[in-house]
């Protein structure tokens, strides 16, 4: 399987990303809620290929950095998308909708909380419960009617790879719950099972490859 590299997939898609920010009782939260994947001359595409649920942002920012990235009230919603900074997990969803001549992907995570590494993002996860912040998970009762409409405006796959990390059990079973079973496709976890599905951009390369070739044995067509 050919693995095409970032600087070929820059010339052909583009990432926005809707960012917003809050904060409750003195902590604060940069977080992001949806992204879209599209062949640069594909934005206007209604309807999503696939939806793919992954972990949480990681540190995906506005491309431009003089962008005002708005603040919310909690229990508000926001969608104001921009421009992004492409990271390599959003290169290999670029590589799997060439593989699948896909034009459009939406990308929504376990939370919308950006944080650089696991541990981090498992920090921040401690603070928001301590402080009520529950709506950071659109599979979270409160944001119910949001996930309704998201998933109602493209019949479509919806392929889950957040990993494989038992710290995060919880928001991933809450995951499977709030989604339709039959809409499903993932690499699960050989040993590990159900919640757990394999990340889309594992480290190291072979990894890569081996989701690629994986994920695209299960969506035929």
């Amino acid at each position: 399987m050919e693995f095409v590299k970032a600087d070929s997939l820059k010339k052909q898609f583009e990432v926005k990303g809707s960012f917003y920010h809050l904060e409750i009782h003195g902590h604060r939260f940069e977080c992001r809620n949806y992204a879209q994947v599209y062949r640069k001359d594909k934005e206007n595409q209604k309807e999503y290929d696939a939806v793919l649920v992954l972990m949480n942002p990681g540190l995906c920012s506005p491309k431009k950095s003089t962008y005002p990235i708005p603040q919310i009230s909690h229990g508000e919603s926001s969608l104001n998308y921009t421009f992004a900074k492409t990271d390599n997990t959003q290169y290999q969803i670029m590589r799997f909708m060439n593989l699948k001549n896909w034009n459009k992907v939406l990308v929504i995570n376990l939370s919308d909380i950006r944080a650089g590494n696991l541990d981090e993002f498992k920090r921040k996860l401690n603070e928001a419960k301590r402080v009520g912040f529950d709506r950071h998970s659109i599979f979270s009762k409160q944001r119910k009617g949001e996930l309704e409409q998201v998933l109602s405006n493209s019949n479509c796959p919806i392929i889950v790879a957040w990993g494989t990390d038992s710290r995060f059990k919880n928001l991933a079973e809450c995951a499977l719950v709030a989604l339709p079973r039959d809409r499903i496709i993932g690499v699960e976890h050989e040993i590990k099972g159900t919640p757990f599905y394999y990340h889309a951009s594992p480290t190291p390369l072979k990894g890569k490859i081996e989701w690629l070739s994986n994920i695209n044995e299960i969506i035929l067509g």
